[in-house]
């Protein structure tokens, strides 16, 4: 039976949460306990060691993003349960963390659960947490970096770094600037979903690429160059708004 801790400053999201809980997943997943505050949820965290931590992001003293500084690893799951503004929920899917839009309703809980029992045991999330701090105390919707999720575990890397995904069926090759690249565990629609629009262009159905990589445009012929070189196809559909988007980049 998976465990868990809610932690929320709002009685009413805490006792809703544990009931929906409860009542449609109790087979799945158990609520140990449930906390007003990052303070109480720590030691409940550190007495319970459950699998996973339902976690409140705006609350008052501490905020959700303060419980990191309690551990120096975190051996259990985080789901961000968020009604926030839209760079906060961004700086989270960037650090591939889960979430719940409040009010949470069973089918997004539901999914969630399904997600977890299917994920790669996760033994740390150093990576996830340098990523989400990083990005989350910047107060703006612009990153710097994203946590990639390996067969080996997260890969932290700068987005400018990132020259372009490239599809393979459910998962993408990320070709990094000087590297190799990474396979990583995300279909390239939520690559492009997670990546900043205002530097990454979905060319092709199997290519996303940074704008600021491209040194060529062969229009006639269908594809782009990049600065290393490399040659990427230009989707006819896509070539007019490529076109557009590059040349207000420049």
């Amino acid at each position: 039976m998976t465990s868990c801790i809610i932690i929320d400053d709002e009685k009413y999201a805490r006792l809703t949460l544990k009931q929906l809980i409860g009542t449609f997943l109790g087979n799945r997943l158990q609520v140990i306990e449930t906390a007003s505050s990052v303070s109480e949820g720590v030691a409940l965290i550190k007495k319970f060691n459950p699998d996973i931590v339902f976690l409140d992001i705006e609350m008052p003293g501490q905020n959700g993003f303060c419980l990191f500084e309690h551990f120096s690893t975190i051996p259990f799951q985080v789901v961000f349960c968020t009604s926030h503004e839209h760079y906060a929920i961004e700086a989270i899917k960037v650090a591939a963390f889960d979430y719940l839009l409040k009010p949470v309703n069973l089918d997004d809980l539901t999914a969630l659960m399904d997600r977890y029992q299917k994920r790669i045991p996760e033994h740390d999330n150093k990576a996830r947490v340098s990523t989400l701090i990083t990005n989350a105390h910047s107060g703006t919707s612009t990153f710097d970096s994203i946590a990639l999720p390996t067969r080996y575990g997260y890969q932290l890397e700068k987005i400018s770094n990132i020259m372009y995904c490239r599809a393979q069926e459910s998962y993408c090759q990320v070709q990094v600037k000087g590297e190799f690249g990474y396979l990583v565990s995300r279909s390239l629609k939520q690559m492009e979903e997670i990546l900043p629009a205002e530097l990454f262009f979905r060319i092709h159905k199997s290519y996303l690429v940074n704008l600021n990589y491209v040194q060529a445009y062969k229009k006639a012929e269908g594809f782009i160059i990049l600065q290393n070189g490399e040659e990427l196809e230009v989707a006819h559909r896509r070539s007019d708004e490529f076109l557009k988007r590059l040349t207000r980049r420049l």
